[in-house]
């Protein structure tokens, strides 16, 4: 896996401590992901180019807003793809992932509107050795328009998943290990006091700016023994009278993005990659990191996150939700107002 460039408001950003391709840019590829951020301009009584790569011919990815609203990629002599009228507005930010497969099985056009939720994504299952001139813009323009653009030269998976940063400590029955070295096969505590197996692992490049930066943890609150950064939809375990008292129940698990509030909790853009380790139990469960109870990703989750999509798994319904209720942002922003004077997240 490796990042051939990333840059933020036009500027490129640095790639330190992580792999960076170096190959040539007319060189074929396994796979090749272009991530962008780009929040839409007046419309235009003709198509506005919002991206072309460097690729001459009609080998460079385009990507154009048309004038009744639609988004509209072009790749190559056969691929082309539109969304319905009126999906993005002027103003509007779209985070669009485009990822090509040589062999056609991670393909993919998945393009979010941020600010309705609205999605459109489709596989077209095309076999495309990409090359990065593909994506590389044809003018540094094109990058100074994004508010985010990055190009990896494997493929970024579809949704996040629950996550810790390398550091971050977990309490086995060997002792507090640093998440990075939590293995399938291991045992760790969870919240009950009970060793729970892993399962799953898997360690994962992030990219950190725009819409997409995980969450920076502040110690000691929430528990923590240094601060800490999560994924955003990483959930936290919360209980007492206040939880009770809005819940209606004495524990709940609360999304990381929720907590985001004054110096406990904050978007961290100060790092255009992290590496974030992912755990998955046999059933879902909240491990102990320090004294703040996070819990683990659950099977649906992890299956979703792959472009492939779950549908033929069947899993059983518990190995599709959270282990415990999880509020939602307007209840976990009530929470926060009424324990803004709290020390600690756990108690």
């Amino acid at each position: 896996m490796a990042w051939a460039a990333i840059w933020q408001n036009g500027a490129e950003q640095p790639l330190d401590g992580f792999a960076a391709y170096r190959g040539a840019p007319d060189a074929r590829l396994d796979a090749l992901t272009l991530w962008l951020e780009i929040a839409m301009p007046s419309r235009r009584r003709i198509p506005l180019r919002l991206w072309q790569g460097a690729a001459g011919g009609d080998g460079g990815i385009s990507i154009y807003l048309m004038p009744n609203g639609a988004l509209r990629v072009l790749h190559g002599e056969t691929f082309d793809v539109e969304t319905e009228t009126g999906f993005l507005q002027p103003g509007q930010m779209l985070v669009l992932r485009m990822v090509l497969c040589a062999r056609g099985r991670h393909d993919v056009i998945d393009a979010l509107n941020a600010d309705t939720g609205a999605r459109h994504r489709i596989r077209h299952g095309l076999a495309t050795a990409p090359r990065l001139a593909d994506a590389l813009p044809a003018d540094p323009g094109f990058a100074g328009l994004a508010r985010v653009a990055a190009i990896a030269t494997h493929v970024v998976p579809a949704s996040d998943l629950p996550g810790l940063e390398s550091g971050a400590r977990v309490a086995t029955p060997e002792g507090d290990l640093p998440v990075e070295d939590i293995r399938p096969g291991m045992r760790v505590f969870g919240a009950d006091g009970a060793a729970h197996v892993v399962r799953w692992t898997d360690a994962r490049d992030r990219l950190c700016i725009g819409r997409f930066a995980p969450v920076l943890l502040r110690a000691p609150y929430f528990g923590l023994g240094a601060d800490t950064c999560v994924t955003p939809r990483t959930r936290l375990m919360r209980h007492g009278a206040d939880v009770e008292y809005l819940a209606g129940t004495d524990t709940v698990l609360v999304t990381a993005a929720d907590l985001v509030s004054g110096p406990r909790a904050m978007f961290e853009r100060s790092r255009p990659l992290r590496r974030f380790h992912h755990i998955m139990l046999d059933d879902p469960a909240c491990l102990n990191v320090w004294r703040c109870r996070v819990e683990t990703a659950f099977l649906s989750e992890v299956l979703s996150a792959e472009d492939a999509g779950w549908t033929a798994a069947r899993p059983h319904a518990k190995d599709c939700q959270p282990s415990l209720p999880l509020l939602d942002r307007s209840a976990a922003r009530a929470l926060l107002a009424r324990d803004s004077g709290a020390r600690n997240f756990v108690i």
